[in-house]
């Protein structure tokens, strides 16, 4: 088995990852960039993500399942957290979150809905493996030269 050490290139990655710009201008928040973990082990060396990152670069379609998530809970805090309600009364302001979600489930969100895709990872994925496969190549490379 080869020793290369991709640790360096894969901590680069996930640096240069959250420095991007998500689709509302913002930078990934910590929280989810705290999810992501490198996995070095015998067989393989990688970056663990959640399962639902793409939806960071298409936006979040409309929903498959009926079973409540409770959305509607996040999208009232994040109403309120942005002064967005056109109602004072809390029935009301929950009604609007709960519209906003039905809308969100049915069609998608305005990110997927105007199909903008926002270069997050993507690039620097590719960019990522282009390095590891010229490290290998080197490696291989050398081994190569010393048998002949």
């Amino acid at each position: 088995m080869i020793g290369i050490n991709l640790k360096p290139e894969l901590e680069e990655m996930i640096k240069l990852i959250s420095q991007r710009n998500m689709y509302s201008g913002n930078k990934i928040p910590d929280s989810i960039m705290k999810m992501f973990k490198i996995e070095i082990t015998e067989l393989h060396d990688g970056i663990l993500v959640p399962y639902w990152l793409g939806v960071l670069e298409r936006g979040r379609g409309p929903r498959k399942s009926n079973v409540d998530t409770g959305l509607y809970k996040k999208i009232y805090r994040w109403m309120e957290k942005h002064n967005l309600f056109k109602s004072s009364d809390t029935t009301a302001r929950l009604r609007e979150a709960k519209f906003m979600t039905l809308y969100i489930n049915k069609y998608g969100n305005k990110q997927f809905r105007s199909k903008t895709f926002v270069d997050i990872y993507t690039t620097v994925r590719k960019q990522t493996i282009e390095k590891i496969d010229k490290k290998f190549g080197e490696v291989i490379g050398k081994i190569t030269m010393d048998v002949i």
